[in-house]
């Protein structure tokens, strides 16, 4: 009895980590327009506060703030 408990709060804990740290995504996407008036790809994280901007050579890069 007791090893069932343990298996079935085990699960609940897996479950719950899951559905709060890997879906939904913790980022928000969103568009910027940069100086050249050209729109790139922003994320920021929700849980940090975070933001990064898609560069095509560098990949995500953080902006300072």
């Amino acid at each position: 009895m007791k090893k069932a408990a343990i298996i079935v709060v085990s699960g609940l804990i897996l479950i719950a980590a899951f559905a709060f740290l890997i879906y939904p995504t913790p980022y928000k996407y969103m568009k910027y327009e940069n100086e050249y008036e050209m729109q790139v790809p922003m994320r920021i994280n929700f849980i940090t506060g975070d933001t990064e901007i898609f560069d095509e050579s560098l990949g995500w890069t953080k902006i300072q703030k």
